[in-house]
């Protein structure tokens, strides 16, 4: 869970949060100041929800409610990932130390024989064993020690690519809640972090925002499968990705809708790149293997405004969205933009 709010607004969170405390005798925790103060910030909804149900049946919030909420809603992700990967390195971790305790007493046994074949070598003459003995005994034991030393190093080996498979994977985890898995692009929760942390900037530049959504796609999965769907939805996730360079931000913003962040656009910069998409869309063409028909009614329709200084990230994101409906509204397969009534070019 990030917190992507300014010194300000994390204050008036905070202030806000603190009376509903007191007012439910809520105890003042880190952990619970973290639900309050996300509470307060509305946006986790399903918490919000929850929390005024217990409020409203126990008059307070139990501490065993809080501790639950505050891992289905604040660190699912993070413990339900971070759980099966302590699992797997506890176990390499047994593991390897099985086989090192085994190397150490073999170790510790051939030190033994080392010793007393210096001893018995040291008597000479005196010694009851003959030099051929101590020199066959040392041969075995040599060969049974470098063995063994053989087989922890093959795993050691292995346990170094376990390792490495483990931090891969605790890489793709943490990534996971970040990336839509379908096209690849990151996804709304990445955009809103992103997009507040932008507005909330003080040194904040010229922001502009493109909402774009395939027209009719729910008839295009009626009539083509879901499957053929999706690859509609990677195609288009792929030109957004190659069109949307650093520091522009191209997500899925769900469904068959998705956003790019502009840092640093103007309203005429976000257009001409909605254009210049809307473009490379409708010359989408899918050729179904079976029939041999070739697809070639895909379109999108695009709103793009531009951020106006001291509103709200909700308010900037639905005038894009008030321009994507005039743009649909309009016979879609356009580009409109929200403080224009015609399609820009």
């Amino acid at each position: 869970m990030k917190f992507a709010e300014n010194s300000n607004q994390a204050a008036d969170y905070l202030r806000r949060a603190i009376p509903l405390m007191v007012k439910y005798n809520i105890p003042p925790n880190p952990l619970n100041y973290a639900l309050w103060y996300t509470y307060v910030s509305d946006r986790m909804p399903e918490l919000n929800s929850v929390l005024d149900k217990t409020v409203t049946t126990y008059g307070t919030c139990p501490v065993m409610v809080s501790e639950q909420l505050f891992r289905e809603h604040m660190i699912k992700d993070e413990l339900e990932s971070a759980k099966d990967i302590q699992t797997n390195l506890i176990s390499l971790l047994n593991d390897l130390n099985d086989h090192a305790h085994e190397t150490a007493k073999r170790t510790g046994d051939y030190s033994e024989v080392l010793q007393d074949s210096l001893s018995a070598l040291a008597d000479g003459e005196y010694s009851e064993l003959p030099l051929e003995s101590i020199i066959q005994n040392l041969a075995l034991n040599t060969e049974a020690i470098s063995a063994t030393t053989r087989q922890f190093q093959v795993r050691i080996d292995e346990a170094q690519a376990e390792i490495a498979t483990l931090k891969a994977e605790l890489q793709r985890t943490r990534q996971d809640a970040r990336v839509d898995p379908l096209t690849g692009l990151f996804n709304r929760r990445v955009f809103d972090a992103e997009l507040l942390q932008l507005i909330s900037s003080p040194d904040r530049h010229d922001t502009t925002i493109v909402l774009l959504d395939i027209d009719f796609f729910k008839n295009f999965n009626d009539q083509y499968g879901h499957l053929m769907g999706d690859k509609v939805l990677q195609y288009v996730g792929k030109l957004l990705k190659e069109n949307s360079a650093e520091p522009i931000l191209a997500v899925r913003f769900g469904g068959e809708e998705f956003a790019i962040l502009l840092p640093g656009s103007t309203l005429d910069d976000g257009a001409r790149l909605a254009e210049r998409l809307r473009d490379k869309i409708q010359a989408i063409r899918i050729k179904l293997k079976k029939s041999g028909e070739v697809i070639s009614s895909i379109t999108a329709s695009f709103g793009v405004t531009q951020y106006r200084s001291g509103e709200s990230s909700d308010d900037f994101v639905d005038r894009a969205d008030s321009a994507l409906y005039q743009a649909k509204s309009q016979g879609r397969n356009q580009v409109q933009c929200a403080d224009e009534s015609t399609p820009a070019i």
